[in-house]
């Protein structure tokens, strides 16, 4: 590359690029993370894929099902095979050493599988999970089905594949019995429901799963052997190493342990209660397992208040606090004595009885919203509405991001607290601003310890952008009113009302901050402190950007008939220029876009529902097919140029960045 210092890249940036992309920013969304059962290797399953690492090591090994998003992992219980699912998708077998698929089990398509479980003997494997039918009634559809397994599976074979043998109305979580005889789960209220005709049961009317009880089964037979009150919302469920005991934890943390009987009786009844543990008070997300000493622990993931723990049931004590903000996905307990979690910013394994956490080095992904290069081409500044301001050296695309959050998460709050909507770079600096619960707006610079100015208005602020060259602030709030301020006054320049539209509000400034955009299309002139009498919701206009001719704006028109992407006067109200939109397109929205700060280029991806996204450049001087369309296993959220358009970093579903390099199809590219 001309003008910068070459990438350091190395197997976490650029394993499974598409073509044409020179590197990855982020691991992608992680969404589930399992420890193999020595601790040797750790599976984080994102919207990206799933990521395998060697622990010692503390390195990636392989990245599998690229493009797929992986909703359960587990390994079995030697850690010779591992299970993934993905929403939509079947349940695979894989053999973790040949990385071949031994096994696919299919369920219901429509629905995602929440958790999967391997028997320690290896006999059975079961999967819970709730899924929404597409039928009229729109029924949720809830089951733990459970196949026996074969004492070899083989890649391909056509013999001694997994069968499924039983069916039975609950959902995650699961638990089997040491000695694999037993399987318990949670369950609505414990009485059968009857199964829909394609085989899977249903709950009437109901969308949110109340799991209160726990019941368990003998496998052998399929009988039903005890039904137990587990709480509010069962999140836990670990048998003892020794089998005597059954421990429930619910999400209100009360622990509870059962004593399982030494053989099984012949008809339903209760199993005698051994203990009730002291209730964790702190309004979050439990888990227990106990440990080979039969010891019952518990992980307490506050992560809204910033904490995060291991506790001692057996003698209230506290073993490991992590007191520093973390990920909100669940973290991996399930043996005992070796706990995987996700940070603000990397994935750390906390082993009892060493005094460091083991960290990997793991960028987890976010949801990334609207992005820009520095001036200089070799940091890129992204926002995530809840999450902070993302800044990465792309230099050193491995490295983690900075993560600038000056006010942190507000405190005893159920909410979210800041929120930060833009990011303005200019010559000037770094700014953004960001907006929290209490409707206050404020404007920063990154890396300061206090907001450069700070305002009040009376709703909700839904948006807010900054004009670096107007030296102005603007927000709309949840009722379509927009505020402008002074920045070197601190007086309000002007309000007005938009229209009302189904779409979230949003404004943003033309480049010379001139005019003023909103979602509506409604436009405002600066200078005249008006309205401009031009467009409106009822015209379908979509606002694309500004172009570098503040005047002139790019649109696309709602409708499925829309072939072309528009450049339109503002002030004539007429049509300057169009693209025309391939044929494949052509019936679908632009979900994201971009415009060189040249004003010479265009990069625009379609709306799409599926894994299946592209992203087109054109020059705009052509006005034909795009100079190239690069193709992406994800939906895109949003574009964005460098300075001197040779670059182009897109994200999307996954919450990862990819780094496209354009010099090969930008002929007047700068050196």
């Amino acid at each position: 590359m001309q003008g910068i210092t070459p990438f350091q890249l190395d197997h976490g940036s650029t394993w499974h690029l598409p073509d044409g992309a020179i590197a990855r920013l982020g691991k992608g969304n992680s969404v589930t993370m399992t420890l193999s059962p020595n601790g040797t290797l750790l599976a984080i399953g994102s919207y990206l894929g799933m990521w395998l690492y060697d622990v010692t090591k503390r390195t990636p090994l392989s990245l599998w099902e690229v493009g797929t998003q992986i909703s359960a992992v587990t390994f079995s219980a030697c850690g010779e095979w591992i299970a993934t699912s993905s929403w939509g998708g079947p349940i695979k077998i894989w053999d973790v050493k040949s990385e071949n698929c031994l096994a696919k089990l299919r369920r219901d398509e429509s629905g995602g599988n929440s958790e999967l479980v391997f028997s320690p003997n290896r006999e059975w494997f079961a999967v819970g999970g709730t899924n929404r039918s597409s039928n009229p009634e729109e029924k949720l559809y809830c089951s733990v089905e459970v196949w026996r397994l074969p004492e070899n599976l083989q890649e391909n074979a056509t013999s001694n594949r997994p069968t499924r043998e039983l069916l039975y109305v609950g959902t995650n979580p699961l638990a089997f019995s040491p000695n694999g005889k037993l399987l318990a789960f949670a369950s609505p209220d414990g009485v059968p429901e009857p199964f829909n005709t394609n085989g899977y049961p249903v709950i009437g009317g109901r969308w949110l799963l109340d799991a209160s009880h726990v019941v368990v089964y003998e496998l052998a037979t399929g009988q039903h052997l005890t039904t137990l009150a587990g709480g509010e919302d069962v999140s836990s469920i670990s048998f003892s190493p020794c089998g005597n005991f059954m421990a429930v934890c619910d999400r209100n943390g009360v622990n509870k342990a059962w004593k399982v009987p030494a053989q099984p009786a012949t008809e339903l009844q209760p199993w005698p209660l051994h203990k009730v543990y002291q209730e964790v008070d702190d309004n979050a997300y439990h888990n227990i397992s106990y440990e080979p000493e039969n010891r019952l622990l518990a992980t307490v993931d506050a992560y809204k208040h910033e904490m995060f723990s291991v506790v001692d049931l057996e003698n209230s004590e506290m073993l490991y606090p992590h007191t520093k903000e973390i990920g909100p996905y669940n973290p991996d307990f399930s043996h005992g004595t070796r706990l995987a979690f996700e940070s603000e910013n990397d994935v750390h394994i906390w082993i009892e009885g060493e005094d460091r956490l083991i960290s990997l080095g793991h960028t987890a992904g976010f949801f990334v919203g609207p992005q820009q290069f520095s001036l200089d081409r070799k940091v890129l500044i992204t926002t995530d509405r809840y999450d902070g301001i993302f800044s990465w050296d792309i230099t050193h695309p491995n490295d983690h991001s900075h993560i600038f959050k000056p006010l942190g998460m507000k405190p005893g709050s159920d909410g979210w607290g800041e929120r930060y909507f833009c990011v303005e770079v200019s010559s000037e600096g770094k700014h953004f601003v960001t907006s929290g619960d209490e409707s206050s707006v404020r404007l920063w610079e990154l890396g300061a310890d206090k907001p450069i100015a700070s305002f009040s208005i009376q709703a909700e602020v839904s948006d807010a952008v900054f004009s670096s060259t107007a030296n102005l602030l603007a927000c709309i709030d949840e009722n379509g009113k927009v505020y402008i301020w002074d920045i070197a006054t601190s007086e309000i320049y002007d309000t007005y009302t938009t229209e009302k539209t189904h779409n979230s509000p949003y404004i943003e400034f033309s480049q010379d901050g001139t005019y003023l955009i909103s979602r509506s299309g409604q436009i405002y002139d600066v200078a005249q402190r008006k309205p401009l009498d031009r467009y409106s919701s009822e015209d379908g206009i979509q606002f694309l950007a500004f172009s570098p001719n503040s005047s002139q704006i790019w649109c696309d028109w709602r409708g499925w008939n829309n072939e072309t992407i528009e450049l339109w006067d503002i002030q004539q109200d007429e049509k300057v220029s169009e693209i025309p939109k391939p044929n494949w397109w052509k019936p679908k929205y632009i979900e994201a876009f971009a415009l060189s700060t040249c004003g010479q280029y265009i990069a625009c991806s379609p709306d799409t529902w599926t894994l299946n996204g592209h992203i087109c450049i054109w020059d705009i001087r052509k006005e034909d097919e795009p100079i190239v369309t690069f193709e992406v296993a994800e939906g895109i959220s949003s574009l964005a140029f460098s300075i001197d358009r040779t670059l182009l970093a897109s994200a999307g579903t996954s919450g990862a960045i990819l780094l496209w390099d354009l010099i090969p199809y930008i002929n007047d590219c700068v050196s």
